[in-house]
């Protein structure tokens, strides 16, 4: 029995790739067609579903495997290239501290709880999980 699967090349599929993006007035290649439940885009490519961040890069000749790809634009639907970047998780969290992007409960005291004891102030999670249950001043 003979297989029938289309056997598309890398031009095939960049092209139909390109047609999902969008150039924004920012600069940000925004991708337009589907998305997976937390908004990274999703492409076909050769039977496999992958996220478009990553597949560009691969296609700009980087080695991504074992690496993540994380965006300078912070947003999560561009695939232009020079707003892309490749490295470790550790990178990528230095590069989101720097921009204050940590997460909001541990950097902005507005979020943070005060134990109901001593008074001491901190992220919500910690000081439930840590602080609270082992207060010196706990009755």
């Amino acid at each position: 029995m003979k297989n029938y699967t289309k056997q598309y090349t890398e031009e095939h599929y960049k092209g139909l790739f390109t047609k999902h993006v969008e150039v924004d007035p920012s600069g940000c290649h925004l991708w337009v067609g589907g998305k997976n439940n937390i908004g990274y885009g999703l492409f076909k490519h050769h039977s496999k579903m992958r996220t478009v961040h990553r597949l560009i890069m691969e296609w700009e000749g980087h080695d991504i495997i074992d690496k993540v790809v994380y965006h300078s634009c912070d947003n999560y639907n561009c695939v232009n290239p020079q707003h892309l970047h490749v490295g470790t998780n550790l990178e990528k969290a230095q590069v989101m501290t720097n921009k204050g992007r940590s997460g909001t409960a541990f950097t902005q005291s507005s979020y943070h709880s005060k134990c109901t004891y001593c008074n001491t102030i901190g992220n919500p999670a910690l000081m439930a999980r840590l602080h609270n249950e082992k207060c010196k001043q706990k009755p």
